[in-house]
């Protein structure tokens, strides 16, 4: 890695030859190296310079951008690119504007991480690509060398989606699969059976993946997880649908939500609306 890369808001990590992590408050941007061009896995909320980043780790090869699904904190950067990719479901809400009450909504949303950091809130421009074309499963995006196929995984999002690498042996999980509850209860998620549904089809690819990689970690958590967590995330969401597991209230982690229930796996766990079972 280029000792001369420095990233005022993020921190980077290599995890393979041609795959590095830039954890930006709390959400994971992906880079990935091909022969041809490069894969960025969704922009975090737009704070680092992610074409200075792709280009001082891969050199001058053309960015294909791509985002898990179109929630702020992981699409906020995209206006620093001509395109983005994005699951078919999603791609209605990957068009959206930020407004002054919009930047502020996510300065309160990073909070006291965003205080260690020299923060210009003027300088600051989150906002759409201007382009926007959706995805749907069995979609192939090919850099050369590595082709990443899509899977649709409707939960967190209607949109979300999953990136598998058969080669690499990779799959990047987006919001689907996390090292702590999954939002399931949002107005732009999918009811719970629908989500277990996408769960046991992502658990179908657990022997024939090495790496998960969520968009998320918690602190002292990996950045890699075994496969194993797509089998204990759809065992676990499919015990609550069956009604054999019951939530706790979810008021009892986020104040927020006083509608939403809530059940911690072995890795991770699913929020969820007990009205959308």
């Amino acid at each position: 890695m280029p000792q001369e890369l420095k990233l005022p808001f993020a921190s980077i990590t290599q995890l393979a030859e041609d795959l590095w992590v830039l954890e930006e408050m709390g959400s994971n941007i992906f880079i990935v190296k091909g022969t041809e061009r490069v894969l960025i896995l969704d922009t975090a909320y737009g704070l680092t310079d992610l074409k200075a980043a792709a280009a001082a780790l891969c050199g001058d090869l053309p960015v294909v951008l791509v985002n898990s699904h179109a929630h702020p904190d992981h699409n906020a950067g995209n206006i620093q690119f001509d395109r983005v990719y994005v699951g078919r479901y999603d791609e209605p809400n990957s068009h959206k504007v930020y407004e002054q009450a919009d930047k502020d909504h996510l300065i309160a949303f990073m909070g006291d991480r965003l205080k260690a950091y020299p923060f210009d809130p003027e300088a600051w421009i989150p906002g759409p690509a201007p382009q926007a074309e959706p995805l749907t499963e069995g979609d192939v995006l090919d850099i050369g060398g590595l082709r990443f196929t899509v899977l649709e995984t409707p939960g967190h999002t209607l949109g979300s989606i999953a990136l598998y690498e058969p080669d690499r042996r990779w799959l990047f999980t987006g919001d689907t699969v996390l090292t702590w509850e999954v939002w399931g209860q949002l107005a732009n998620s999918a009811a719970l059976r629908i989500y277990a549904q996408s769960l046991d089809h992502m658990a179908e690819y657990a022997d024939r993946v090495d790496a998960v990689f969520p968009a998320h970690t918690t602190a002292g958590t990996p950045y890699i997880l075994p496969p194993r967590v797509l089998q204990i995330y759809a065992e676990g969401t499919r015990k609550i649908v069956e009604g054999k597991v019951t939530g706790r209230p979810y008021t009892e982690i986020n104040p927020r939500f006083d509608y939403a229930e809530y059940v911690h796996f072995e890795i991770g766990g699913v929020a969820y609306d007990p009205k959308r079972i």
